[in-house]
């Protein structure tokens, strides 16, 4: 029985993993490439490049996109921008996207993931 609630104990706990920290490279639709930083956990992830931007990968576009916040059922999400990331050379202005996000509103929306999915369970 100790065993059993031993193993139960460290597979809950595999689950909660952050992400990488080190450095990745991005690969975009057509084979073009960037450098950035996974963050996040199964709650909730992102990408930062090296100037510390929020990327988020477009499913429809299949690109990494600069990323903006949009409201979404009612609360404020981080969502993909249109606007591909290139070459990590090429400085990046957050009004492309159309804001600068702020590492106080990433917080925010990571902790009501996680509430989000915790008070589901």
């Amino acid at each position: 029985m100790k065993k059993l609630l031993l193993t139960m104990m460290l597979s809950s706990l595999s689950f909660a993993a952050p992400a990488y920290h080190g450095e990745m490279e991005f690969i975009q639709n057509d084979g073009s490439k960037f450098s950035g930083h996974l963050k996040g956990d199964e709650y909730f992830s992102w990408v930062e490049d090296k100037q510390g931007n929020v990327i988020k990968f477009n499913k429809v576009s299949k690109n990494y996109e600069y990323a903006k916040l949009q409201m979404s059922q009612g609360e404020v999400d981080i969502v993909p921008s249109g606007v591909k990331v290139m070459n990590a050379k090429v400085p990046f202005s957050p009004s492309l996207s159309g804001q600068n996000i702020s590492k106080e509103k990433i917080s925010e929306i990571w902790k009501r993931k996680k509430e989000k999915v915790k008070f589901h369970h």
